[in-house]
């Protein structure tokens, strides 16, 4: 439980003081020791959930941290106190739901209000809509579903323990591109997107570079409509009083990629684009070990994705275990822009010249966070060589 001033900033670690110092944070509860589900009473007085052992009850906490229980059975935990006080009935409103679309609708007003000034007026083109692919549930004989993963590395669409490089972990959620829409000269974009899905944007300029990612996810119900100011707009912006320009045209519908608006797959995506163009010099034999066959080693892994992401050639954001990064990023700090392997391929090396189509294959892997497989099978049971022995 801490206590926030909004006086002294949003970003100042200064404006929270714990009332609870003896538990670490942030990060996942601890099984003792735990707070959660503040509610204030007063200007001194809040109520709380807290697990002094293995239990929840509900306890009051003062302003200098002093705790009081209120509640607490051992059998059966308590949480979430709500104040019983009498309530104004609030207003019906209307059915937002259409349950006849499989989409709803997105307006965002300007991508430049948060990009500014790194990323120029005119340099934002597309606005690409990514999905991060769920695991769907596993119905085991019994007739139960698998509710435990041991070894749960091995479950992921990329084996973060078998294979990492300088930037940590890639992505070990498998996801999708499912397609761009034109951002317009104001920085405007409408656009329709599926209901029922995790989604979030990349900003994009005219070589499908990523300028800017949202690091939250945004999920739609059928039909319904929904808008932001920016990306990565100061959380006091409001929307401007002229409209824009996107909202004087029907919405745009998503343009798919080449490759279809699929769970990527970097063996069925990536690989072809190396052996096309890259393994007749760079394969096992290759003395600087830049290995860009797809031949699979003993963990089950490409030996191009091992080459790329363990000798730091391309730039993704950490996916590690409590290991940070997950602050807001500037624009053009991360992903394609920041990888070395463009600074050859963009040289012309050795006479290389990649098409639009292959640049836009391997730009989007990258921007995606390098995810190797689009699903959640267990490693083991994927084709190929035998799983090492650990």
């Amino acid at each position: 439980m801490a206590l926030v001033d909004p006086a002294l900033g949003k970003f100042n670690p200064k404006a929270i003081r714990s009332l609870t110092p003896e538990v670490p944070w942030p990060g996942m509860w601890p099984k003792q020791e735990c707070f959660r589900d503040g509610v204030p009473i007063s200007h001194d007085y809040l109520l709380c959930s807290h697990a002094p052992e293995e239990q929840f009850g509900l306890y009051v906490i003062d302003r200098f941290g002093n705790r009081e229980m209120l509640y607490l059975d051992p059998a059966i935990g308590s949480m979430c106190p709500t104040l019983f006080q009498k309530q104004t009935r609030p207003p019906v409103l209307p059915e937002m739901v259409d349950l006849d679309s499989d989409h709803g609708e997105f307006l965002v007003e300007d991508v430049y209000k948060g990009i500014e000034p790194q990323v120029q007026r005119g340099q934002a083109r597309y606005l690409r809509v990514c999905q991060e692919v769920r695991a769907e549930l596993e119905q085991l004989k019994n007739g139960a579903y698998r509710n435990d993963h041991p070894q749960f590395q091995d479950w992921y669409a990329t084996p973060t323990h078998k294979v990492r490089g300088p930037y940590g972990w890639p992505s070990y959620v498998a996801k999708a591109s499912l397609g761009i829409v034109p951002i317009e000269e104001d920085g405007s974009a409408l656009f329709h997107a599926p209901a029922g899905k995790v989604l979030y944007f990349e900003i994009l300029d005219r070589d499908f570079n990523e300028l800017q990612r949202m690091r939250s996810v945004v999920q739609l119900q059928p039909g319904e409509r929904r808008g932001c100011v920016g990306c990565h707009e100061p959380r006091n912006s409001v929307p401007t009083h002229h409209p824009p320009l996107a909202l004087l045209r029907p919405p745009s519908e998503l343009e798919p990629p080449p490759w279809g608006a699929v769970p990527f797959a970097y063996e069925t995506v990536v690989q072809p684009v190396w052996d096309k163009q890259c393994v007749r010099c760079h394969d096992a034999t290759d003395p600087k070990h830049i290995d860009l066959t797809g031949v699979l080693d003993a963990d089950k892994v490409p030996a191009s994705y091992r080459t790329l992401i363990s000798q730091g050639w391309v730039h993704y954001m950490d996916y590690g275990w409590n290991s940070g990064g997950n602050e807001k990023r500037a624009p053009l700090t991360f992903g394609t822009v920041r990888s070395k392997l463009w600074k050859v391929l963009d040289k012309s090396h050795y006479d290389v010249k990649l098409s639009r189509e292959d640049k836009r294959r391997v730009k989007c892997w990258v921007d995606l966070n390098c995810p190797l497989w689009p699903d959640y099978k267990f490693r083991g049971d994927r084709p190929g060589n035998v799983v090492a022995k650990d």
